[in-house]
């Protein structure tokens, strides 16, 4: 199973889930339609229990990463992009 793992430097694992998740309920179409169940391991979120939502998640939390390094990126170098 794939997962997003914390690393220094970069926007936490759960400060990303809740953005997801105001993401997901802010959204009609998507809160009826996108349940947030989520599966703990030792008390700590692991994974989203549907793995439609799971697969959005882990997603979103990849284009989160990417858009953080972009943006550091552009701070150092604005040509790069």
């Amino acid at each position: 199973m794939l997962d997003i793992k914390d690393k220094p430097g970069a926007i936490s694992k759960s400060e990303m889930r809740g953005h997801f998740e105001r993401a997901i309920n802010g959204t009609q179409a998507l809160k009826s339609t996108t349940p947030l169940g989520a599966v703990t391991i030792n008390g700590v979120f692991s994974h989203y229990a549907d793995s439609e939502t799971d697969t959005m998640w882990l997603g979103f939390a990849i284009g989160m990463r990417c858009a953080e390094r972009l943006a550091g990126a552009m701070t150092t170098d604005p040509t790069a992009a």
